[in-house]
This record gives structure tokens, C-alpha cells and sequence, in this order.
């Protein structure tokens, strides 16, 4: 074969070649499966458990109002009654705020009108953007406003209808519905409270500025024995950090500190029960004032994204600078942690700049129900009154606004904690304390919890 012909034939293959290859990358399409499946771009959850807006937003209380002198503690019913309003159809509300006056809504709100009525109590105001989105309430004017009581009337109106009330800013607002199922409401849970067995309670107006919902009898709450886990420290690296292998660990002290450079996760076993603190080194936005439905929603949604809900909790508080605040719950009772084991923790709080976390406290544990229960019976209104006279400074009657069980982490050994149940008080200042006997506290505790 001549030496030209050898030379065309290589020339021409290499032609082809590279034609082949031009071809190849002009109709290259990349397959994007496998860097989907990459498990390490992915947060593995601390559960599986996603919440919604009605399974954290709930009423504290419960109370139906017979009359002015006759009321009864329904909170055992509180889920029940809480489900079934997600299903009433709410429209137009109008603002009814000067219609009454201070005392005049004291009573209103308490039944003391003589109004047959249910008051729902939550433990912070809620926006009526997120009560809009837990009920189905259809509003054309938008209520940029924030309640803590809904107040359901059996009685005294021509249609049916609820009102939503602020106690802080004394607002009243007066929202109508599409169907009367306020009847059914209560011809299903209160047609007969004292068949019922539902708590009385009376109305104690010692304070002008709050009117106190205390039981006439002793209350009895069970007693539990609980075991705590707590919730393996790799766990909350993969949870919290998009790419844990950009994280390293480290020591100070007792305390296990992971760090990515730019955010950091601290976990304290100093009671050995552990308690996380994760920081992102963001700032808050001070041009940018979210609104708070808006702090909440995200809130909502970060436990939902890393699996946060390894307990039952609640939103619970927030503060004027929109820090959120969700408290666990032990049979729909708030828990606290006792003076005898401050460093428990028993809340998620939350800090956030416009978008992002900026900071980010809760338990390291998970809780396992011990079999051993035991009822305790809790001070009757009287001794509650009389305990809270005698008290000086925040916990005296004069400043205290609202009175509740709740549950405390009274001691621990080994990871196993008693868990008893308290009269609480909410305080003025927005505190929350156990009213105990002032004799053997030299005028009340002074531990109290935001």
C-alpha cells in the first residue's frame, strides 16, 4: 500500500473519531440520580414525625361558663373540641373592642354576664393569620391582629357566632359563621357538665385587672416515674449540618463541640441529662420586621424538617423580639423544671433572623413513660388564695393573671425522673412559677421561667 494512501486512510479515522466525540458532547444528557441519592446532601431526622399547625397551636384550658356563679373545667375534652372547630366555617369578623368596658370584658371573657358560654385559653397570643390557617376562616379584610381566648357563646346571639379576644391589648372581635354547629358542640360535651364530671370551678376577682378561674375542690393529677434517653450526639450532627463531613469535633470540658467553620453545635450533659445549643453566626435583620405568624410558620417548619418533635411539644411563648418559644407537654400539661433540677430542660426556643435560625436551644433526650403512676390530689381554691395573699413580690395575688396545673421534674437518678404535678401561676411580667406554701419558701420562689 502507498505511503499517501496510509496517510489518507489515518486521516480519515481520525476524522471520524473526532466527529464521533464533537457529536457525543453536543448530545450529552447527564443523568442527575445519582447525586439525588447521595445520602450525605441529605439531614437524617431525629424522628420521623412532622407536625401541623393544629397539633402545636392548641388551647391550655378549657372552661364552660354555665352561669355567672356555676363554671367547670372541660380541659379533658380539649382535643376533642379543638378537632372539632378545625371544621367550622368562620367568615367576616368585626371589631367590637369599644363596646366594652374594662369590667365589662373581665366578665364578658369569664361568663360573669351570666352568658352560658366555652372559653378556650391558650398560653400565648396567636396571630389570626395562623388561627386562619388551623380553622377554616374565610375573611375578605385581613385582621393583623393576635389573640389568646376564643370564646364560644351557647346562648344571648341571633347567628351563630365566636369571638376572638386579646386579654393583654383588650381587643374583642366578633367573627360570624356559615353554620350553627355551636348546638351540637354542646349538646355533645355539655348538655350535663355535673354528669359530665367536670371540676367546678369559681371566679376569684381579688386582682381589678384579672379575674382567677380556681377549683372548689382538691384536684388529683397523676404522679409518674419516667425514664429519659438521651438521643445519641451524631444524631443531632446529621440532623442539624447539611454535610456532616465538613464537621469536626471537639471538647470543652464535659461539653462535645461540633463546628463547620461558620455554624456550631454545643451539647451540655452537666446533669446528665443532655441539652443542645446550636448557633448559625447569623444577625437579625434590624431594617426587617417579621411578622409573627411568619417566625412561627418557619418554626413550625424547621422541627419538621430535622425530625425536632422526639417529645410532645407546643408553641407556648415568644418574646417582643420574635423568639419563639415550644414547651413539652405530659398529658396536655406543660412541663417545668423543678428548683431541685434547674438544668433539666423541658423547651425548644428558637431565635431568628429574616430567613434563617440564628440560634436554637432544646432537650437532648427523649422521654420513655415509666409503668409507675400515682394520684396526687393538688390545694383546692382556698389554699391556692390563701397561699398566694400571703406571698410577697411577683408571686403575690395582685400580679398574678392566670392560674393552671402543670407538670415538674421534681428529682433524678439514674435517668429517671419523677414527674409531679403543680398548681402554676402566670405572672404579670409574663413569668411562670409553682405557688407553693410562702412559710417554707420565705415568701415564694424566686426561680420563675419566660
Amino acid at each position: 500500500m502507498k505511503r499517501e494512501t496510509v496517510k489518507t486512510l489515518v486521516l480519515s479515522f481520525l476524522i471520524i473519531v473526532s466527529l464521533y466525540f464533537t457529536w457525543s458532547i453536543w448530545t450529552f444528557k447527564p443523568t442527575y440520580n445519582p447525586i439525588e441519592s447521595m445520602t450525605y446532601l441529605e439531614n437524617l431526622k431525629l424522628s420521623d414525625d412532622k407536625r401541623q399547625f393544629s397539633e402545636v397551636v392548641k388551647p391550655q384550658q378549657v372552661f364552660y361558663h354555665e352561669n355567672k356563679n356555676v363554671h367547670y373545667g372541660a380541659d379533658k375534652q380539649l382535643d376533642k373540641i379543638w378537632d372539632a372547630m378545625s371544621d367550622w366555617k368562620l367568615e367576616e369578623a368585626s371589631d367590637l373592642t369599644s363596646s366594652y368596658s374594662e369590667a365589662e370584658f373581665l366578665q364578658f371573657i369569664h361568663g360573669l354576664d351570666g352568658r352560658k358560654k366555652l372559653e378556650l385559653i391558650f398560653s400565648q397570643t396567636i396571630p389570626a393569620k395562623t388561627f386562619q390557617s388551623i380553622l377554616d376562616w374565610d375573611t375578605k379584610e385581613a385582621v393583623n391582629k393576635a389573640f389568646d381566648r376564643i370564646i364560644v357563646p351557647f346562648d344571648g346571639v341571633e347567628t351563630p357566632t365566636v369571638y376572638f379576644v386579646s386579654t393583654q391589648g383588650r381587643l374583642v372581635y366578633e367573627v360570624k359563621m356559615k353554620h350553627d354547629v355551636v348546638t351540637q358542640l354542646q349538646g355533645q360535651y355539655f348538655s350535663n357538665a355535673e354528669e359530665e364530671g367536670y371540676q367546678r370551678y369559681f371566679a376569684n376577682s381579688f386582682n381589678k385587672d384579672a379575674i382567677l378561674m380556681l377549683p372548689e375542690k382538691k384536684r388529683a393529677f397523676n404522679r409518674f416515674s419516667y425514664t429519659f434517653n438521651n438521643i445519641d450526639e451524631e444524631d443531632f450532627k446529621h440532623a442539624l449540618y447539611n454535610n456532616p463531613s465538613y464537621v469536626s469535633r471537639g471538647y470543652n470540658k464535659s461539653d462535645s463541640v461540633y463546628t463547620d467553620g461558620s455554624r456550631r453545635l454545643v451539647i451540655e450533659k452537666d446533669s446528665g441529662f443532655s441539652q443542645i445549643t446550636y448557633t448559625a453566626g447569623g444577625k437579625k435583620d434590624q431594617t426587617i420586621e417579621p411578622a409573627l405568624s411568619k417566625v412561627m410558620e418557619q418554626s413550625l417548619d424547621y422541627l419538621n424538617s430535622h425530625g425536632g418533635w422526639t417529645d410532645d411539644y407546643v408553641f407556648f411563648g415568644h418574646s417582643p423580639d420574635l423568639e419563639i418559644t415550644l414547651r413539652m407537654l405530659i398529658n396536655n400539661l406543660p412541663v417545668f423544671p423543678s428548683k431541685e433540677t434547674p438544668s433539666i430542660r423541658t423547651d425548644i426556643f428558637q431565635e431568628w433572623g429574616s430567613t434563617e435560625i440564628i440560634r436554637y436551644e432544646r432537650p437532648g433526650y427523649r422521654t420513655k413513660r415509666h409503668s409507675n403512676q400515682e394520684p396526687i390530689l393538688l390545694p383546692d381554691g382556698k389554699e391556692i388564695l390563701a397561699m398566694l395573699t400571703k406571698s410577697k413580690g411577683e408571686m403575690n395575688i395582685n400580679n398574678v393573671v392566670r392560674v393552671f396545673p402543670a407538670y415538674e421534674l421534681q428529682s433524678s437518678e439514674e435517668m429517671n425522673v419523677i414527674v409531679n404535678p403543680v398548681w402554676y401561676a402566670e405572672t404579670r411580667s409574663g413569668n411562670y412559677r409553682a405557688i407553693e406554701d410562702p412559710k417554707t419558701l420565705g415568701g415564694g420562689r424566686q426561680d420563675g421561667l419566660e
